[in-house]
């Protein structure tokens, strides 16, 4: 059975000034120290060694995590060089960027190359101890270039990445000056995984705008590799929360910490992500709007301390403190203090004491990637005195748990009254909310979020990180690729992209015609019987045919939205759908953009719209290509029409107009049973490639990501191939035709009388 391999920034415990070991706090740590293996399976935690811990006092003494023992394997890192990794870069770029706090981002080249040089370190530790079987996950963003790092080393090995904060808006994203770079890791990994189908929207998005990337919400194809996308919640250990939170030690503290009014509590990281001061106002709210809950509320704050040698958080420790000493100052009484702020951690059973204890939960985060305190605070709760979770929209949190009253932190009058409504919600309702919530929780614990998130990634398919096999066209590889092709075909279809592989691209579309020796080279190649040939073109129908004049070809024009049948001489159009729909509306687009763009033209045909930018300023173009196609997809959402990016062109066409379409037809009712060999160099014949796949062989021209059997270095190079080809398969045909005459004619004199 393959082992798990946990990946993290830090191993899950700390180093005390004893020298004892001590648990650490976080997400991230609930999360995997939660899980409860339903297999008997060996698992390792990898993870940066605790700070202080040597290697010689590792070897002397090694913690363990209770009865279902993690083995942990700490990787020893420079101190100087860890600083500028961890607080350089994860905390000061990656950290406020992915959570949309751009103006506390602080790249430089230094912490970059820490980061890329931490990274590589994890690799190489891991790559020398993995076996090829095991499950390899990473996690967070702190080791984002990981995947890449290790697939280089290690390409046996199947890897997975699960992000546990937000992945921002493409817009955001794409300020980070190494966005390039975290991307192209990520897509080796082979399975990526999110909280929340925003996170993983979002992600999607910066592989459109970033790296011009198409992909669906379930995977991604990227130099040659399948990358599979999911979203998968993370939960935490219900049953163990449970059975704590009901222990007789916790409930005697919880009966302690109850207060006689009603008892909002609030757990959070001191980090300003989490909206502390977004609470405190809305709690200041709450109190100047409702004069009659004076009194009769609290809030709680516990504020757990977090990277406490950072000036920006002591700053906004003394900032909340601040809030906490204005507002009690103008709401306490003799008798009440509205708000207790604790700067503090707590044990376990603290608090779950104060979890039981609370009546509310007051979760006010600005970003959040799932918030498991959420989580806790719902498991802690009993029947007899059921808690509301009053919880901010912005956290992963929102999207799994059905029954808390959501709010936007940033209304802060809003949630003063969704506070007030918390107080007066009655018992039943409170019940039923928490009950339905704990279903839920009870159903889908640690344990699944791991178990489906390492089942899906020993299912998926190991592919190799790269583009597929370069072709070389030497004498000796024709031959053999001309037997293997003999030996499984009687006939053969030859099915051609015009642009990029029988011509070569021009700097305007109207230059590139057909020269007219590759006029009579095709004209030669029908003259074989057991060949036809069919060019499928992005070209409307008057180009081709005039390019392919007295040369007896079918032709696809429009990506296939046309077909030329070349026997009957005859035109039919193959999509069905009216363009009235969509036609004007990309047209109307389209022009705008060639009105800002120097040099670019639209190209319109029947049932497709090109945009060409091969004249114009590279960089500016590129660019307004992607917003070219992001407008596309939203202006024409939900119509009949497909968008594609190709090769300095953005196109729109009716969505049956298709090479991959064209030419499954064209085999099934025009050569039933030809075997083909498909050439293209365009992102419009990937369609082809993936529709002819185990059909026949297929080569992509150029060598870049491609879903094609084979690559073709270059354009030049296709007719040479072809003629050698065809004249080496012509040979072997033939040859095989003539045995089977002569088969046919040894049957029939055995059969005379």
């Amino acid at each position: 059975m393959s082992r798990w391999i946990m990946v993290s920034n830090r191993l899950p415990f700390k180093l005390l000034p004893n020298g004892q070991f001590a648990p650490s706090s976080g997400g991230l740590v609930t999360a995997i120290g939660g899980i409860r293996s339903k297999a008997k399976v060996e698992r390792i935690w990898i993870g940066g060694a605790p700070e202080g811990l040597t290697e010689e006092a590792w070897r002397k003494r090694r913690p363990t995590s209770g009865k279902s023992a993690w083995q942990h394997v700490p990787i020893f890192i420079n101190e100087d060089l860890y600083d500028s990794y961890y607080n350089g870069f994860c905390n000061d770029v990656l950290w406020p960027l992915l959570h949309y706090q751009n103006d506390l981002i602080k790249f430089s080249d230094q912490v970059w190359n820490a980061y890329i040089q931490v990274n590589d370190h994890f690799a190489r530790e891991i790559a020398s101890m993995a076996k090829a079987d095991d499950l390899i996950w990473v996690h967070d963003y702190h080791l984002f270039l990981l995947p890449q790092l290790l697939k280089r080393l290690r390409p046996d090995l199947r890897i997975g990445f699960f992000l546990h904060v937000p992945f921002p808006s493409s817009e955001v994203f794409r300020q980070l000056p190494s966005r390039e770079a975290i991307l192209e890791s990520l897509l080796t990994a082979d399975l990526v995984g999110f909280h929340d189908y925003s996170y993983l929207h979002h992600f999607c998005s910066s592989l459109s705008r970033i790296l011009g990337l198409e992909s669906t919400l379930l995977s991604v194809r990227h130099r040659g590799h399948i990358t599979r996308l999911g979203v998968f919640p993370v939960s935490i250990d219900t049953q163990a929360i449970q059975a704590r939170a009901r222990s007789a030690e916790v409930d005697e503290l919880s009966y302690r910490y109850r207060k006689p009014c009603f008892f909002f509590l609030g757990v959070d990281r001191l980090d300003y992500i989490k909206g502390l001061d977004l609470k405190l106002l809305a709690f200041k709210t709450l109190l100047a709007r409702y004069p009659e809950v004076h009194g009769k509320c609290s809030l709680l704050q516990l504020a757990i301390p977090t990277r406490t040698g950072t000036p920006e958080f002591s700053r906004l420790h003394q900032e909340f403190s601040r809030m906490v000493g204005e507002i009690n100052g103008l709401f306490s009484t003799p008798s009440w203090t509205p708000i207790h702020y604790m700067h503090t951690s707590v044990n376990g059973d603290e608090l779950l004491s104060l979890y039981r204890a609370a009546d509310a939960l007051l979760v006010t985060s600005k970003r959040d990637g799932m918030n498991l305190v959420a989580l806790e605070y719902i498991a802690a709760q009993t029947s007899e005195h059921p808690g509301v979770v009053v919880l901010s929209e912005f956290t992963g949190a929102l999207s799994i748990l059905s029954h808390t009253l959501p709010i936007n932190p940033w209304n802060t009058d809003d949630t003063a009254d969704k506070m007030k409504l918390a107080m007066e919600m009655p018992k039943q309702e409170k019940s039923y909310r928490l009950a339905s919530m704990t279903r839920y929780l009870e159903r889908y614990t640690a344990t699944d979020w791991a178990q489906t998130f390492l089942d899906d990634l020993a299912k998926t398919p190991l592919a190799a990180v790269g583009v597929p096999h370069i072709f070389q066209p030497t004498r000796p590889a024709v031959d053999a690729l001309a037997a293997e092709i003999a030996k499984k075909a009687h006939h053969v279809s030859l099915i051609l992209d015009y642009d990029g592989t029988l011509v070569p691209i021009e700097e305007s579309p109207e230059l590139a015609v057909l020269p007219p020796a590759t006029r009579e080279i095709l004209r030669d190649f029908t003259r074989f019987p057991w060949l036809d040939v069919l060019i499928i073109s992005g070209r409307e129908k008057r180009f081709l045919q005039a390019q392919f004049e007295g040369v007896p070809v079918a032709l696809g024009a429009e990506h296939g939205a046309i077909y030329f049948d070349p026997q009957k001489k005859k035109w039919t159009q193959r999509v069905q759908r009216a363009r009235s729909g969509w036609y004007p509306v990309a047209v109307k687009i389209l022009t705008d953009y060639t009105l800002r763009v120097p040099r670019s033209q639209i190209e319109k045909k029947h049932f497709a719209l090109s945009w060409h930018y091969r004249q114009s300023p590279s960089e500016y173009a590129d660019y307004m290509a992607k917003k070219i196609a992001e407008e596309l997809q939203v202006g024409l959402a939900n119509l009949p029409v497909t968008i594609i990016r190709g090769k300095k062109v953005v196109e729109v066409r009716a969505a049956e107009a298709d090479k991959g379409l064209l030419a499954t037809w064209y085999l099934e009712h025009q050569v039933p049973g030809s075997f083909p060999l498909a050439f293209g160099d365009d992102r419009t014949d990937e369609d082809m490639f993936l529709a002819l796949k185990n059909r026949g062989y297929s080569f992509r021209i150029g060598v870049t990501d491609t879903g094609a059997d084979h690559v073709l270095e270059s354009q030049a190079s296709v007719l040479p191939f072809l003629s050698a080809l065809l004249a080496s398969l012509n040979q072997r045909m033939r040859s095989n035709r003539s045995r089977e005459a002569q088969q046919r004619t040894l049957t029939s004199e055995i059969a005379a009388p």
